[in-house]
C-alpha cells in the first residue's frame, strides 16, 4: 500500500509535460485570436483598396476623362469587383459646385476570410471620395 501511495505522490509531484499541456489548452484561443486579427485586417484592407479605387476614379472624372455619371459608377464596380460582388457605387457630378463624389458600399462579411466576428457581418463598409472638377 505503500509503494502505491508513494507511486500516486511521485506522480502529482512530477511536473515532465506540464507545458505541453498547457500549450495545448491555450494553442485554440491563440488561433481564435490571430484568425479575429486576419479578419479584421483584411476589412480594413478591403477599405484602403476601395478608397485607392474611388480617388482615382474621380481624379479621371475631375480631368475629363470620365464625362458622366454612370460611366464612373460602371468603372468603379469593375475594379471594386475583386473585393465584393455586392459592391454598389453611387457617383454624382455637380457641375454648379464644380465636385465630383463617389460613394462604394459593400458588407463586411464579402472583405473577411473566415467571418469569426458574426456582429461584423452585419455591417457595411463604405468609403467615398470628393473631388474638384478641374476646368
Amino acid at each position: 500500500m505503500k509503494t502505491i501511495l508513494k507511486s500516486v505522490a511521485t506522480f502529482l509531484e512530477d511536473n515532465d509535460g506540464a507545458i505541453s499541456i498547457e500549450s495545448v489548452l491555450w494553442l485554440p484561443v491563440y488561433t481564435f485570436f490571430l484568425v479575429m486579427i486576419v479578419d479584421v485586417s483584411l476589412m480594413f484592407n478591403g477599405q484602403a483598396q476601395a478608397q485607392r479605387v474611388l480617388h482615382d476614379i474621380n481624379r479621371l472624372a475631375s480631368t475629363g476623362y470620365y464625362t458622366s455619371e454612370e460611366e464612373v459608377e460602371s468603372r468603379a464596380n469593375a475594379l471594386l469587383s475583386h473585393l465584393s460582388a455586392n459592391v454598389s457605387v453611387d457617383a454624382t457630378i455637380d457641375t454648379a459646385s464644380g465636385t465630383i463624389t463617389a460613394v462604394a458600399s459593400m458588407p463586411a462579411s464579402d472583405l473577411m476570410a473566415i467571418g469569426t466576428i458574426p456582429n461584423f457581418s452585419q455591417f457595411n463598409v463604405t468609403v467615398g471620395a470628393w473631388h474638384l472638377i478641374e476646368s
